[in-house]
């Protein structure tokens, strides 16, 4: 692993940022508690039987774990669709985006054959996800010690053949001597590590 970047604030707007609020409940997608309010999101937005072949969940920005948008993609008609739920923001509202037809690069057989796999939304296994995230962070703790980590993607993959569902994901991870200060700005140093996971649940850290 690496460092990939710094992450570089103005002190005040650091503060302003942290007490500023979107007024809705924070969805944080590294506690269980978090991805079971997802889910829970997942099955009121798109339908508890809505059978998925790929899903998207984004944290709101580096450094974060508070969920910024999910995404599903499945067949419907023979055609691949897509639909997208963003957060609300200091700036935006929430958004339900209407289902939107993918673009005709993806209509093609190699996509709609890869496209098969199917999961309900009620279906999935919100523990499974924890659990991988819970053995990614060990599996970085052997080798830096972790002083916090937060989910910045977590991406759902199903087998268009077995139905299996596999992930990839990335952890954003800081030390404890993360942070140091350059002049009026506050610099956070991390790790930017991606993962998948197998069907069995085994997980890899990933070049």
């Amino acid at each position: 692993m690496k460092i990939i970047g710094k992450i570089a604030s103005v002190f005040m707007l650091v503060l302003i940022t942290s007490c500023g609020g979107s007024g809705e409940e924070t969805i944080r997608i590294s506690t269980p508690e978090g991805l079971a309010k997802a889910k829970e999101l997942m099955v009121s937005s798109f339908g508890p039987d809505l059978e998925i072949h790929k899903l998207r969940l984004n944290s709101s920005e580096d450094l974060s774990s508070d969920l910024g948008s999910i995404e599903v993609n499945y067949l419907k008609d023979g055609k691949l669709y897509s639909r997208t739920y963003k957060s609300k923001t200091n700036y935006t509202e929430t958004i339900l985006e209407d289902e939107e037809l993918r673009s005709k690069n993806f209509q093609s057989e190699f996509f709609i054959k890869n496209a098969q796999g199917k999961l309900k939304i009620s279906d999935i296994d919100v523990n499974a996800i924890m659990a991988n995230i819970d053995k990614a962070v060990t599996l970085v703790s052997e080798e830096i010690e972790v002083k916090n980590y937060q989910v910045r993607k977590y991406y759902l993959s199903v087998d268009p053949k077995t139905n299996k569902v596999t992930a990839d994901f990335e952890l954003h991870v800081t030390k404890p001597d993360n942070k140091s200060i350059e002049g009026r700005n506050i610099v956070t140093n991390f790790y930017e590590v991606n993962f998948s996971s197998d069907e069995e649940g085994n997980v890899t850290i990933e070049d």
